[in-house]
């Protein structure tokens, strides 16, 4: 199950992201899956909301968009300023 890697680096790209805006709380993060990725999306969301709880990133709603082919892309970070 390769969707647990992939709701990892999900994390690992929006901590990254976040660095500049110290306090900020993370809401949403929007991805793009392709049909030809080999994601499955139903898998991607549960390994991510397994991830996620208990952490800082716990609450951040998961968005999973259709894309081409086999995208697999990190297209937007929803951040709450405190």
């Amino acid at each position: 199950m390769h969707e647990v890697g992939i709701a990892q680096s999900i994390l690992e790209a929006v901590g990254t992201e976040m660095k500049p805006h110290a306090g900020a709380r993370p809401v949403k993060v929007t991805v793009r899956v392709g049909a030809m990725s080999g994601v499955d999306r139903d898998s991607l969301s549960f390994c991510f909301e397994a991830i996620v709880r208990g952490t800082v990133f716990e609450g951040m709603l998961l968005d999973i968009e259709d894309a081409p082919a086999d995208e697999l892309e990190l297209c937007h970070l929803e951040l709450e300023e405190p």
